[in-house]
């Protein structure tokens, strides 16, 4: 009995064991299953260098817009656009106008809003303080109508305008250049002549008349050729697609 009841507790202490050591080793996988991988933290240099300050928190650029702005009415009696007409913070809200605003100084990109960067296809840290070739005097102080291909497309219609704030220099208060305003609502797209506008806007490139006539004249002469020369029947699927497009060209010219 005293043999028999020990091998028992010997035995029932051996599936005891078995069991709990099965139960440490799940809880050891599952442990190890549900750990999170380290994140590596940045350091001060890489924060930095990924870090981009937008031009309305720059202390440089936010007083360069707001000349830039302010010129611009005081020249014309109108805002650059419609949205910055009481803004409370104006550099921020003429970085986000719909209307392309540059300003160019000594040969270069002084200033640069979001719809400009849009145009240029450039981010604003790639286009502020680039070279150009747009002229950074501008006659009179004023030009309403100007044009200019750059980087692929061409403005249209921008206005051009002086900017200049007063300073003391040498004890004597005068008035410093600080360059010339550039702003156009919309461009042309060399590649197709689509015309453009800020916020993705493309507008499919304006119809000439007589180049769609010139077109129709011509697939008139292949669905000619194709049904007297080649003696194709209407029914024939190369007749049908060249009569197809020959009514989709007369189509333009009527629309």
């Amino acid at each position: 009995m005293l043999w028999q009841s020990t091998n028992g507790f010997l035995r029932a202490g051996t599936c005891n064991t078995g069991r709990i050591a099965v139960a440490i080793s799940a809880k050891g996988k599952k442990g190890k299953k549900g750990k999170k991988p380290k994140q590596q933290k940045k350091s001060g240099m890489d924060w930095a260098r990924d870090f981009e300050v937008m031009p309305f928190d720059s202390s440089v650029l936010r007083p360069l817009a707001d000349a830039a702005a302010g010129a611009f009415e005081a020249r014309t009696g109108k805002p650059l656009d419609a949205s910055l007409a009481g803004a409370g913070d104006l550099p921020k809200a003429l970085y986000k106008a719909p209307v392309c605003v540059m300003v160019v100084s000594e040969a270069k990109i002084a200033y640069a809003n979001d719809a400009a960067c849009e145009f240029a296809g450039k981010k604003h840290t790639e286009l502020i303080g680039s070279a150009t070739t747009l002229p950074a005097t501008v006659a009179d102080g004023y030009d309403s109508s100007y044009e200019k291909k750059l980087d692929g497309n061409t403005m249209q219609k921008a206005k051009r305008w002086a900017i200049s704030k007063m300073a003391v220099v040498d004890g004597e208060l005068v008035t410093e250049d600080q360059g010339v305003g550039y702003a156009f609502s919309s461009w042309v797209r060399e590649e197709d002549g689509a015309l453009c506008k800020p916020g993705g806007i493309v507008e499919a490139p304006p119809i000439d008349p007589a180049e769609i006539q010139a077109k129709i004249d011509t697939q008139a002469a292949v669905v000619r050729d194709l049904k007297e020369e080649q003696g194709l029947g209407n029914g024939d699927p190369e007749v049908k697609a060249a009569v197809a497009e020959l009514l989709r060209l007369k189509g333009l010219l009527e629309d």
